[in-house]
């Protein structure tokens, strides 16, 4: 898939599939006050379908300049080949887990602010360590005091979870818990 164009997802319903868990409104609605959302003027959802609540947020935050993008739609949209919006300055979403590395390596190299909502393993593995080593004057990561029930999830998907965010520079320390 050498889709390098942006394109809006389309209503066709979601596949069902591991990496596939919608955020629930509160963790969503919390991030975008402590970014200020508002302030960003041209935003990527990256892995937000129609009904997601990263999209449903920015509508009812009166943002007017973002795109969502889901790798689970129909349009072929890739994370990995699809470019980001002109003069984008946030990056926001829920992205696949299984893909986190390849994910957090794509979004380093793109340089452009980002907040990823991720599980707290997330901090394990030499690949992912070395990584946040080389970028860590930029990096902030907030770790939920609590484990955060995902939306539409069958069986019992509770998860530890953060926030990575990069070159948000958000007040306190680089490492808190939210």
């Amino acid at each position: 898939m050498a889709n390098t164009e942006f394109r809006i997802v389309s209503s066709e319903p979601k596949i069902r599939d591991k990496d596939h868990v919608e955020t629930p409104k509160w963790v969503v609605q919390d991030m975008y006050k402590r970014i200020n959302i508002s302030t960003y003027r041209n935003i990527w959802l990256p892995f937000n379908h129609l009904e997601s609540e990263f999209r449903q947020e920015a509508l009812n935050n009166n943002l007017s300049n973002f795109q969502a993008t889901h790798i689970f739609d129909d349009l072929q949209n890739d994370f990995f080949t699809t470019k980001p919006p002109k003069n984008c300055d946030l990056i926001i979403s829920n992205p696949p887990f299984s893909i986190q590395n390849q994910i957090l390596e794509r979004l380093f190299k793109l340089d452009i602010p980002f907040a990823m909502l991720l599980p707290l393993r997330t901090l394990e593995t030499t690949p992912r360590g070395n990584l946040f080593e080389k970028h860590n004057s930029n990096i902030q990561i907030l770790i939920f005091k609590k484990r955060i029930k995902f939306k539409g999830c069958v069986s019992s998907f509770n998860q530890g979870c953060l926030w990575v965010t990069y070159k948000l520079n958000l007040p306190g320390a680089q490492l808190q818990w939210i």
